[in-house]
């Protein structure tokens, strides 16, 4: 009486599609042990299922994020692609409707166009970098790589413009710091974070330091002793498009990207990025790199 009754409760709520919970053994005789395998059988189904449901919505949820992400960035870039285009028309407007307009008012006007070109060039280089490594893995290799090698090369390429620009760029990372990375994205990591302390942070040195190295991650630390960011604003310097000095940033030929390109480039590492002001005045980034 027991086995059935117990049997016919499990059958109705398996037909109403309701969860089975209460897997307790029948009394142990045969039919006993037929029923608890059978019940037990569909409880491990039904997480299955579960479980299977969950991750489809969880990866569901992260595409509609990336076509989201898609979708924010085509906008920007859009709005941004339109301010030097318009600089742009203005002035071969001027020179083709004015025929004789003095040559220094001309070379101005070209030189205008020039930078503005140059502008769009940038932001068309960020801005497929950034769709790259929103592609994911899969499409940028990897291979064995010394960071400290890289970041040597890349003071080694910006010592002019810093000096030019009032800047001491100071390298401490010494010996080889491999991971398995991409060249080229640690470059524009460091190409970014030395660029964006020269334009924007009114400081006279930059340092990179090197943190803790396990074998699972290496930490790097870049600093800077300007004036480093308002507080409403050190949550989202790493947001595309995100300006602390609007004007400012357009003027000097900003693409609104760099961080977003260092962050980016430091989570296809698997590594992690943070920014904090300092007692002493100045930025700091902390950044770690996954080593496999």
């Amino acid at each position: 009486g027991l086995h059935v009754s117990r049997l016919k409760a499990f059958a109705a709520k398996a037909e109403r599609g309701e969860r089975i919970y209460d897997t307790t053994s029948f009394p142990h005789d045969e039919l006993g042990d037929i029923s608890s395998t059978i019940v037990r059988l569909y409880a491990k189904l039904q997480q299955a299922n579960a479980d299977r449901d969950k991750e489809h919505a969880a990866a569901l949820r992260e595409a509609h994020g990336k076509i989201e992400i898609k979708r924010r960035l085509t906008n920007n870039i859009n709005h941004e692609l339109k301010t030097p285009l318009a600089s742009m028309s203005v002035c071969l407007e001027s020179i083709i409707t004015h025929k004789n307009m003095p040559p220094e008012k001309q070379r101005d006007f070209i030189e205008r166009c020039y930078s503005n070109c140059e502008r769009l060039r940038k932001l068309l280089d960020d801005a497929s970098l950034i769709t790259r490594l929103d592609e994911g893995g899969e499409i940028i290799a990897k291979d064995e790589t010394d960071i400290a090698e890289i970041v040597s090369e890349v003071c080694d390429d910006m010592a002019a413009i810093a000096s030019e620009r009032g800047f001491e760029l100071i390298n401490r990372l010494d010996g080889s710091l491999m991971i398995s990375g991409n060249r080229m994205i640690i470059s524009s990591i460091f190409y970014n974070l030395i660029s964006n302390a020269i334009s924007y942070s009114g400081g006279s040195v930059i340092e990179i330091i090197p943190g803790d190295v396990t074998p699972q991650k290496i930490t790097i630390i870049f600093r800077d002793n300007g004036y480093g960011v308002g507080d409403e604003h050190i949550d989202h310097i790493f947001e595309r498009f995100y300006r602390v000095d609007k004007g400012r940033s357009r003027r000097l030929g900003g693409t609104g990207l760099g961080l977003s390109i260092v962050k980016n480039g430091i989570a296809f590492h698997h590594g992690t990025i943070s920014a904090e002001n300092l007692r002493s005045g100045g930025l700091q980034f902390t950044m770690t790199f996954g080593r496999n």
